[in-house]
């Protein structure tokens, strides 16, 4: 299972001489401060729009796709914005393009940034409508460590949850993540919540805060 890399505790450690003789005793004192979580880093709207609570660097990994029309692959993509501006492509492929350890996006994100995310599938003739954060869409969810994936996607009983997200979803449908990690969820396709067909696994994002 992948994690954010987390920082590492900061400090002061003081001693009370230069000099510390065999057989003698010194004093140290030390202050410790630990890395805040994600919730202290990183706000995330009730759309999913992400908004950062200090500069730091977002990288962004596609964990898996998994989109066919029967035995067809195919293919979606991945977009990203910044304060409302132009969506950018991160990602476009089928599920055997993804390479989950490939960084996609690694960007320095500053203080109140609105970081949106969007993404659409391929039909085999046309795309489908995109869905994105920036407006509540329940074809799109973004989740931390803990929360419980959308249970209107009947897939997340974990016996058919996809091998590629298995590992970030724990026996109860709860997602587990480092606390300095988000993972956005799409269903791409125009199956209704609650059928079939719509499991909410056809892009898996990862985004970490460093």
């Amino acid at each position: 299972m992948a994690f954010a890399q987390q920082d590492t505790p900061r400090g002061t450690l003081n001693v009370d001489r230069s000099l510390v003789q065999v057989g003698t005793r010194t004093q140290l004192d030390w202050k410790i401060q630990y890395p805040s979580v994600v919730t202290d880093l990183v706000s995330v709207t009730n759309t999913g729009t992400i908004i950062p609570k200090s500069t730091m660097k977002m990288k962004v990994r596609t964990l898996g796709v998994a989109f066919q029309s029967g035995k067809t692959l195919l293919p979606l993509e991945g977009y990203w914005a910044k304060n409302n501006g132009k969506f950018t492509r991160f990602f476009y492929g089928t599920g055997p393009q993804v390479n989950p350890s490939s960084v996609l996006v690694n960007e320095t994100v500053n203080v109140n940034d609105r970081i949106d995310f969007s993404g659409r599938g391929w039909s085999g003739s046309s795309w489908y409508p995109m869905h994105d954060t920036r407006s509540a869409d329940p074809y799109v969810v973004v989740l931390k460590n803990g929360d419980r994936a959308p249970n209107y996607a009947p897939a997340y009983n974990q016996s058919t949850v996809k091998g590629f997200l298995s590992s970030y979803i724990d026996g109860m449908g709860r997602i587990k993540i480092g606390p300095r990690d988000l993972i956005i969820l799409w269903e791409a396709s125009t199956a209704k919540p609650g059928t079939t067909y719509f499991d909410m696994q056809d892009l898996v994002v990862l985004v970490t805060f460093e």
